[in-house]
C-alpha cells in the first residue's frame, strides 16, 4: 500500500491551521536557518512516510465520510501487490477478504464504526497477488467528530503467516509428542497448556489439569521434595532439571517418570516447561531384574521345600504387587499332590488354603491343568471380564479374585508343579511381568530339584559308605577263609582271584540298577558269567521278576559262584555235556511272599558227597541265608547236585 507522493493524508493539519515555524520567529537563534513548525501539513506528511518506511506493514488511512483510503507501500512488500493495481477504495480491500472471513469482518467493523469505541482488531485472511492467502491481523484506531460519529479510521495490517505457521508447527510437534509436555506458571504451579500425552499419562481429560496446580498430582507422601522444587520455581530460579519422581494419576495408580524441567525469564516474567516421560514399566523391570538376582542368591542358601517355595512365593508376590502367590506340586495323574502355604500381603486377611486353586482345578481333566500340561502360562486381567479363562470363576469370585497368572512347570515334558499369583483387582499383565512369573517358577524348580540331588547324594554317599565297609567285612572274610590252612598257595590265589571277580560283577551289576538294587536274573548271570564257556544250553534261567536289594545280591553273587566253582571242578560245569538249571519262583505265604530257588546239575560225573565241608561249603550254606534269612539245602544226588533256597521276599529286597 503506497501513499501518493502528490496526495496529502487527510486529516492532516492544513496551512494556516497552526502557528507556522517562520524565520525570524521570537526566540530564534539570530542567523539560524528557519525552522519548520512540527504541526505544518509537510512535517505531518513526513513523519507519516517515515513511519511507512520503518516497518513492513501495510498502514492505511481511510476516510469515512468520502471511503477514500491511503496505503502506504507495506501492500507491495507484505503482499505482492503492484502500486498500480491497488484502487484507493475499501471495496477493494473487502474483495480480497477471503470468502470464509469475508461477513464476520465486515459485521465487526460495521460494529466498531457504529459503536461508540475508538478502537478495532480482527484475524482474517487476505489475498495476495499471487493466489495464496496470509494470515493478518489488522487493527484501526478511530476518529470520531463533536457528535461522536465516525469520520475516520488509520489502522496497520500485520503479516502473521510465518507466526502462525511457526506456532501451528509448534501447536503439532506439543500435541504429537510422544512425552507428556506441561507449561505452567512457576508463582501458581498452575498449568496453562498441555498436550494429550500427558494426558494419556495422567490418565486424566485436559480439563482436570489445565487452570490446576501440579501439586494435586504428586503422592502426598513425596511432598516435601515437590514443595522444595515449587519453591525455587516461585523464586524466579532460573532452573534446567532432570529427575525421576512419581505421579499418582487420576485413578489413583502410582506411576514413575523421567522429568526435564526447564524454567526461564521473559523479562518480568518467569516460564516453566515440564516433559514428562512415563517410566513405570522400565522401573518395574529394573525391580524384576534386581529381583531375580536376589531370589538366586537366597535360594543357594535354603536346604528344604517348604524354604524354596515360600521364598520364591513372596518374591513374586512382592515385586508383582500382589495380594497372594503359592506354588502346588501335581502328581503324575495331573492331581495336586501337595499345597504349602501362600504367600500374602501384609494387610490383606488370609483366604482358605487353597485359594490359589478352586476345587475344579484339581482334577486332572480341569481344562486350566491341562493347558498347564501343555506348556501354556495362563494369566487373565479380569476373572469377572472373563470367566472362561478359569476353570471355576465363581470359586473365585467368592474368595474376592479378580486377577491371575498361573505358571506350569515342566520335567520331561510332565506337568510337576504350578506357580501362581492372585490379586484382588483388575490387572493388566504386562508381557514382563509374565515373563518374570516364568523365570521365578524355573528358579524355584531349579532350587528344589538342587535339595533333591543333594538329599539323594546324601542318601547315595550314605549307602556308599555302608555298602563299601560291608563290602570290605566280606573281602576280609573271604580272604581269611580262602587262605586259611593254605597249602596250595598257587591254587588258594586263584580261588580267592576269582572270588573277588565274582564279587566285582555283582557290584558292577549294582551301580547300573537304580537305588542300589538289581534284577535276580541280572545277578545270576552276571555270577555265572566267568564259568560260561559259550557251550549251547549250559544255563537256563527261569523265573519271575524280583528285585533285590544291594546285600542280597552280592550274597546272592557270591554263592552262585561258589556253586559254579564247584560244578567247574566236581560237578555237571567240568564236562561239555553238563548243564545247570536256575530256577525261582514266588509263594504266597500267611507271613508274606516267599522265594524258593533251585540250583540243579545234570549230565554231569557221579556226585559224591564231600567228606568235609571247607570255605566254600560254608559260603554257600550260610553266606545268603544270612543275608536274607530263610533255609538252604545241598543234595548230592548221584544224578547231579540240587542246591535248594527258600527265604522271605522282605529279606532279598532290603537295602541293609
Amino acid at each position: 500500500m503506497t501513499t501518493p507522493a502528490a496526495e496529502t493524508p487527510p486529516g492532516t493539519p492544513q496551512d494556516g491551521a497552526g502557528p507556522a515555524a517562520e524565520p525570524g520567529r521570537p526566540g530564534a537563534p539570530a542567523g539560524a536557518a528557519p525552522v519548520e513548525d512540527v504541526r505544518s501539513p509537510r512535517a505531518v506528511e513526513e513523519r507519516y512516510r517515515l513511519a511507512a518506511r520503518a516497518t513492513n506493514d501495510a498502514i492505511w488511512d481511510w476516510d469515512l465520510v468520502t471511503g477514500t483510503v491511503l496505503r502506504t507501500g507495506g501492500l507491495t512488500t507484505a503482499y505482492g501487490w503492484a502500486p498500480d493495481a491497488i484502487e484507493p477504495t475499501d471495496a477493494w480491500w473487502r474483495a480480497r477478504l477471503h470468502p470464509e472471513d469475508r461477513t464476520g469482518v465486515e459485521a465487526g467493523l460495521h460494529a466498531a464504526i457504529t459503536g461508540s469505541g475508538d478502537a478495532w482488531s480482527q484475524e482474517y485472511r487476505f489475498l495476495r497477488a499471487e493466489g495464496t492467502y496470509a494470515d493478518v491481523l489488522d487493527r484501526g484506531h478511530l476518529l470520531r467528530d463533536a457528535s461522536g460519529a465516525a469520520v475516520r479510521m488509520v489502522g496497520a495490517m500485520l503479516d502473521l503467516t510465518e507466526r502462525n505457521r511457526a506456532a501451528a508447527q509448534f501447536r503439532a510437534v506439543f500435541q504429537g509428542a510422544n512425552i507428556g509436555i506441561v507449561q505452567f506458571d512457576p508463582r501458581s504451579v498452575r498449568a496453562f497448556a498441555v498436550n494429550a500425552k500427558l494426558c494419556e499419562i495422567w490418565g486424566a481429560p485436559e480439563s482436570e489439569i489445565l487452570a490446576h496446580s501440579l501439586a494435586r498430582w504428586t503422592p502426598p507422601e513425596d511432598d516435601p521434595e515437590r514443595e522444595t522444587l515449587h519453591a525455587r520455581l516461585a523464586s524466579g530460579e532460573t532452573l534446567q532439571l532432570r529427575l525421576e519422581k512419581r505421579y499418582r494419576r487420576l485413578d489413583g495408580r502410582i506411576i514413575w517418570a523421567r522429568v526435564n524441567l526447564v524454567s526461564q525469564r521473559l523479562g518480568n516474567d518467569v516460564h516453566a516447561t515440564a516433559m514428562i516421560e512415563d517410566i513405570t514399566e522400565e522401573k518395574r523391570s529394573d525391580a524384576r531384574r534386581e529381583a531375580l538376582i536376589a531370589l538366586s542368591d537366597r535360594l543357594r542358601d535354603l536346604h528344604t521345600h517348604a524354604d524354596v517355595v515360600a521364598v520364591a512365593a513372596e518374591s513374586l508376590g512382592r515385586t508383582l504387587g500382589v495380594v497372594r502367590a503359592g506354588y502346588v506340586q501335581v502328581d503324575p495323574g495331573g492331581q495336586i499332590a501337595s499345597i504349602t502355604p501362600d504367600w500374602i500381603a501384609e494387610g490383606i486377611d488370609a483366604l482358605s488354603g487353597a485359594a490359589g486353586l478352586p476345587a475344579a482345578a484339581r482334577s486332572p481333566l480341569a481344562a486350566s491343568v491341562g493347558r498347564l500340561a501343555r506348556g501354556a502360562i495362563l494369566s487373565v486381567p479380569d476373572i469377572a471380564a472373563d470367566p472362561e479363562g478359569v476353570d471355576d470363576p465363581a470359586a473365585y469370585a467368592r474368595l474376592g479374585l479378580r486377577a491371575v497368572i498361573k505358571v506350569p512347570v515342566l520335567r520331561r515334558g510332565r506337568l510337576v508343579g504350578i506357580l501362581y499369583v492372585l490379586d484382588r483387582v483388575p490387572r493388566d499383565w504386562s508381557a514382563g511381568e509374565v515373563t518374570f512369573a516364568r523365570e521365578v517358577a524355573e528358579r524355584a524348580w531349579s532350587g528344589l530339584t538342587r535339595i533333591e540331588a543333594d538329599e539323594q547324594q546324601r542318601i547315595l554317599n550314605r549307602e556308599l559308605s555302608h555298602r563299601l565297609k560291608n563290602t570290605l567285612a566280606m573281602v576280609q572274610a573271604i580272604a581269611s577263609q580262602t587262605l586259611r590252612n593254605v597249602t596250595d598257595v598257587e591254587a588258594a590265589k586263584e580261588a580267592l582271584a576269582a572270588r573277588l571277580i565274582a564279587l566285582g560283577k555283582a557290584h558292577d551289576i549294582l551301580l547300573a540298577g537304580v537305588h542300589e538294587s538289581a534284577e535276580m536274573e541280572d545277578v545270576m548271570r552276571g555270577a555265572l558269567s566267568i564259568h560260561d564257556d559259550r557251550q549251547p544250553g549250559r544255563f537256563h534261567f527261569a523265573g519271575p521278576p524280583i528285585v533285590l536289594g544291594a546285600k542280597a545280591a552280592l550274597s546272592l553273587a557270591l554263592m552262585l559262584h561258589e556253586l559254579a566253582t564247584n560244578a567247574v571242578k566236581y560237578g555237571a560245569l567240568s564236562v561239555p555235556d553238563g548243564r545247570v538249571s536256575l530256577e525261582w519262583s514266588l509263594v504266597p505265604e500267611p507271613a508274606g511272599p516267599t522265594v524258593r530257588m533251585v540250583w540243579s546239575e545234570a549230565n554231569g560225573p557221579p556226585v559224591v558227597a564231600p567228606a568235609r565241608k571247607g570255605f566254600g561249603s560254608r559260603l554257600i550254606e550260610r553266606g545268603l541265608v544270612g543275608a536274607v534269612g530263610g533255609t538252604i539245602r545241598l543234595d548230592y544226588a548221584p544224578t547231579g547236585l540240587v542246591c535248594r533256597v527258600a527265604a522271605p521276599l522282605a529279606g532279598f529286597q532290603a537295602n541293609g
